[in-house]
C-alpha cells in the first residue's frame, strides 16, 4: 500500500485548495443586475452617464493566478450590481483589468 507522510499530505492539501479556488466564483448577481447589459463604448452614445463603480475582487489565491476569464466575469458582476442599484442599464469597460480591480462607467439607454 502506498503510504504518504505528513508534509507530503500538506502540501497536495495546499496544493488542491489552491487549484479549487481559484476556479470558484465568488460574486452572484443581485436582482435587477440580470438587466444590466454590458457594452462597448460606440454603443452608448446616446445613453445618459449615471456616474462611474469601480470593481475590486481577488486575482490571486494565495500565490496562485486566477483565471482571467473568471477575474473578468467578477468584475463585470459586481459592476452590474452596482448599476442595478443605481438605475443603470448598461455598463462600459473605462479602463483595463489591474490587480484585479476595474473601472465601469453606468448609463441609462431607455
Amino acid at each position: 500500500m502506498f503510504q504518504l507522510n505528513k508534509s507530503t499530505k500538506t502540501v497536495l492539501l495546499i496544493a488542491s485548495l489552491c487549484v479549487a479556488t481559484t476556479a470558484c466564483t465568488w460574486v452572484k448577481k443581485n436582482p435587477g443586475a440580470d438587466r444590466v447589459r454590458v457594452a462597448p463604448a460606440d454603443l452608448v452614445g446616446s445613453c445618459k452617464s449615471l456616474g462611474t463603480v469601480t470593481s475590486t475582487t481577488l486575482n490571486k489565491v494565495t500565490v496562485v493566478d486566477r483565471s482571467s476569464k473568471k477575474v473578468q466575469t467578477e468584475l463585470e458582476t459586481l459592476a452590474r450590481n452596482e448599476a442595478a442599484k443605481s438605475g443603470a442599464d448598461t455598463i462600459v469597460a473605462r479602463s483595463p483589468i489591474v490587480d484585479g480591480r476595474q473601472t465601469f462607467e453606468m448609463f441609462r439607454c431607455l
